[in-house]
């Protein structure tokens, strides 16, 4: 019985998942480096998770790729290195932001963007009031053009860096790495 206990542990810690906390970071990129062209009144705000403030997500400044997320949305989790990638590579060519949507509460999700080391701006929605925005759901990535204009709202994840590239060619005529 002992050799059988010893085997099914050994077996359980094979089969876990790695930790998913081991790109933790100290903080992420502050809402004040997102570009924007000024509060629109009618604008829909959200809040920076970081921090006091709060921004109208019209009023963000293209090219730039905006991701609606959740903690406890296992295709976003499955899209994450794809975002983190892209904030990395893309550099000044556009802007990577993240909203956090649905969420239990702002700390919760604060907590688990610095966890799982999404370091692009975060914003955070307390109340649903982005459904106008992207649409009902996570994950949804909007993307938007030069002159500030919806380019394409992709619904579902973005599973491969490789579509991640070959949708921002395709919408917003940007070429990443």
């Amino acid at each position: 019985m002992k050799c059988f206990v010893t085997v099914l542990v050994l077996l359980m810690a094979a089969c876990a998942p790695a930790n998913q906390e081991s790109s933790s970071i100290e903080s992420f990129a502050p809402c004040s480096s997102i570009k924007y062209s000024g509060m629109k009144a009618n604008g829909t705000f959200v809040e920076c998770l970081e921090g006091e403030g709060e921004i109208a997500l019209e009023a963000i400044k293209g090219p730039a790729v905006i991701s609606a997320w959740a903690s406890w949305c296992s295709n976003c989790e499955a899209q994450r290195e794809n975002f983190l990638r892209l904030y990395e590579e893309a550099g000044d060519q556009l802007q990577v932001i993240g909203v956090d949507m649905e969420e239990q509460s702002k700390a919760k999700g604060y907590e688990h963007a610095l966890k799982r080391g999404m370091a692009y701006p975060q914003l955070y929605d307390p109340d649903g009031r982005t459904i106008d925005f992207f649409g009902p759901g996570v994950p949804i990535t909007r993307f938007v053009g030069a002159s500030g204009e919806l380019a394409y709202l992709k619904i579902g994840g973005i599973f491969s860096y490789d579509e991640m590239r070959d949708l921002i060619k395709a919408h917003l005529d940007i070429n990443v790495p």
